[in-house]
């Protein structure tokens, strides 16, 4: 890939999934006007889709093929990365954006503009070669929903919500359908509804029609518009404008992106109900002061907070809404009417969830204004809880019901109610699923193997969304009849029950498989997937280990012993690295280029050692090499020198993968060591 694409990458990466959208739902919304500000702020000077159509394969069966194999090198390289296509589905949002009438063509053709945006022609690219983009959306969504959160609330529909004839550009379509400017209005119209005392937050359907009913169409862009118009858009319309309103707190704006928001949570803890804070974000930050007193202590290590200074739950602070400002950080809770708890593994007590879990056990608590509404839902889709707890209960806020334990054993029914009775209930859907993946079970050491679980402790299989009813499970390519009542009911299905003999297993679905194995004791042996040696230049070991790369590994040295190399005599220079930063690479003067990795803490810190590494810095040691380390966060480059000396990147090393990293820095600093390093690598990219 040439350096247009990776600066694209980078850009898109750091504008609509990074660490500043945290807590935020997230909108991948690129038309024309936003390319042309991407391009001119970052200064890049290829547009976005002349960048994109330079690798098209176009003539054969697979014409992104070359796109798909670089986000695969680029995975293999951080797994936790954004995946590497966003400039291919960025360019099939704006194809989306411009679907109006013309001409040309008629508002609801889309391939025809994919195709003009990408090869000047609108029939190069048909419907036939689609369908690697609609997959290529399901990995973005599947991975955005790992990062729980800490790169943006995911917007992507599931494909069980999208109509049959969108199955493919529904999801490229889903988010061209609200503009920055509507954003930007949506607390006016939330505020106007609010003003009436009406039950918060309201469903995305019922939004729809209040828009409808007071005329509020012309306040939206013209895209919106002509959607709200199509029935088949209106899902779209309904769940975007539902995530939204159920992240507003309050306040007259949304809270911005580049400011985080944690989440306040109501916890139900020995019988009592409290506060506990919720950060998704990178940085381990132990303690936080907040305004007017209130103070956030980070649990452990992780992502939740105790919250100390603000009023215990009650009926008046859970409709009203809560909101405290700090330096770029916001704790907010939106009022709401309907409260649902479920048992959190991290916290090990009943807190506030997002949505119904299929086959786990709720609480309900439900103000009275929304009380009909779940008794609805209730007795559509509960297996139990269905009637009210009349036993007076403390801390059961005044006048609101309690429904325990409520559980949903049909997730299939439960999404067909929630439908059906939308109201103040019509959020709390079961988080989507795009793969087939493992849940839970008993692991045995995961620094091993991830996959392999202890005999009896085997994991729950959940199945996609968009292959419901669509095939078999097998396990290990043979159909389980024990399993069926699960998965026609649409929830995560056990393996535990099928005693399974010790050794891998497979399970295949859908023409989808992965893999794990079973063991009684910890006996697989560790996969090699990296090589720790010395490298060798001029007959010289280097003192320190280090992981050897392609170029290195057949002159380097993994023994224990090297009569003919002798170590270098200079000093080592340490330099700290930041944890969070999205790269860290270091450019050697000889042309030589690293990517440095975040350690791990090990098993044994905890047990032997009373603190913590520093959570926002790693150690890195440079040993008889001189360069520039350089940092990426939030789509910014930020170079420190190292011994620079005079760049010479012909001598060593792969001096196009050099040059490409330097030119892709360039803005890093603006001393004079830099800008000779910039200036060696145009040379050598000419």
């Amino acid at each position: 890939m040439d350096h247009s694409y990776q600066a694209w990458q980078e850009v898109l990466a750091a504008e609509f999934f990074g660490r500043q959208h945290a807590g935020h739902p997230a909108l991948f919304y690129v038309d024309d006007d936003v390319e042309q500000e991407l391009r001119h702020g970052y200064g890049i000077e290829e547009p976005l889709a002349q960048s994109v159509s330079k690798f098209l394969r176009l003539g054969t069966a697979e014409p992104y093929s070359a796109l798909e194999d670089y986000r695969w090198r680029m995975r293999q390289q951080d797994k936790d990365s954004v995946p590497a296509f966003l400039p291919l589905l960025a360019c099939s949002v704006m194809a989306a954006s411009r679907m109006v009438n013309d001409r040309n063509h008629r508002a609801t053709v889309y391939h025809a503009r994919f195709s003009e945006l990408l090869t000047g022609h609108a029939k190069q690219l048909g419907s036939h070669h689609y369908e690697p983009i609609s997959r290529m959306w399901q990995v973005l969504a599947s991975w955005q929903l790992s990062q729980k959160g800490a790169r943006g609330i995911c917007t992507v529909p599931a494909p069980a919500d999208l109509p049959s004839n969108r199955s493919m550009i529904g999801f490229a379509q889903s988010q061209s359908l609200l503009s920055g400017a509507d954003r930007s209005f949506m607390p006016k119209f939330f505020r106007s509804l609010r003003e009436h005392g009406t039950t918060w937050p309201l469903a995305g359907e019922t939004l729809l029609a209040q828009i409808e009913i007071r005329g509020m169409e012309q306040h939206f862009s013209k895209g919106f518009r002509n959607a709200l118009q199509e029935e088949e858009f209106r899902p779209f319309l309904a769940t975007l404008l539902g995530n939204y309103a159920a992240s507003w707190d309050g306040s007259d704006e949304l809270v911005p992106t580049g400011v985080t928001r944690a989440e306040l949570l109501v916890r139900l803890d020995a019988g009592r109900l409290g506060w506990v804070a919720r950060l998704r974000s990178a940085e381990q930050i132990k303690r936080i002061e907040l305004r007017d007193g209130v103070v956030l202590e980070q649990l452990g290590d992780t992502a939740y907070y105790e919250v100390t200074g603000l009023p215990a739950p009650s009926a008046d602070t859970l409709t009203r809404g809560t909101r405290r400002d700090g330096d770029n950080l916001v704790l907010s809770r939106p009022s709401c009417s309907v409260l649902v708890l479920a048992r959190d593994d991290v916290l090990g007590v009943w807190a506030g969830t997002d949505g119904f879990r299929p086959g786990e056990a709720h609480v309900v608590l439900a103000a009275p204004t929304a009380q009909r509404d779940v008794q609805r839902l209730l007795d559509k889709a509960a297996t139990t809880g269905r009637s009210a707890d009349t036993s007076k209960l403390a801390w059961v806020p005044q006048g609101w019901s309690l429904h325990k334990p409520v559980t949903f054993d049909d997730a299939v029914t439960l999404r067909r109610a929630l439908q059906e009775v939308q109201g103040a209930v019509g959020l709390l859907q079961p988080s989507a699923q795009f793969k087939l993946r493992l849940e839970g079970g008993l692991k045995l050491a995961p620094s091993l193997d991830s996959h392999l679980y202890l005999r009896g402790g085997e994991p729950q299989v959940i199945l996609p969304d968009a292959t419901e009813g669509t095939g078999n499970l097998l396990i290990d390519g043979e159909e389980r009849p024990e399993l069926r009542k699960a998965i026609a009911a649409g929830r995560p299905v056990p393996l535990a029950m099928l005693r399974l003999e010790p050794g891998r297993h497979t399970v295949s679905y859908a023409g989808m498989e992965i893999d794990f194995a079973t063991a009684d004791r910890a006996v697989v042996e560790p996969r090699l997937t990296k090589v720790c040696g010395f490298t060798v230049l001029d007959g010289k070991a280097s003192e320190s280990p280090s992981l050897l790369v392609e170029q290195t590994l057949p002159t380097g040295i993994t023994g224990a012993d090297c009569t003919s190399a002798t170590t270098h005599d200079a000093p080592a220079v340490m330099e700290l690295c930041r944890r969070d930063a999205d790269e860290v690479l270091f450019a050697a003067a000889d042309g030589r280029l690293w990517t440095l990795e975040a350690p791990e803490q090990p098993d044994w810190w905890t047990e032997r050692l009373p603190d913590t590494p520093a959570p926002l810095r790693f150690e890195a040691d440079f040993h008889g090499i001189g360069g520039w380390l350089l940092e990426r966060r939030n789509g910014r480059w930020k170079g420190r020198p190292v011994n620079p000396g005079t760049p010479k990147p012909k001598s060593v090393g792969n001096s196009r993968a050099w040059a490409r990293a330097v030119l892709n820095a360039q803005q890093a600093s603006v001393e004079p060591s830099w800008a000779a390093y910039v200036h060696a690598a145009k040379e050598l990219d000419r």
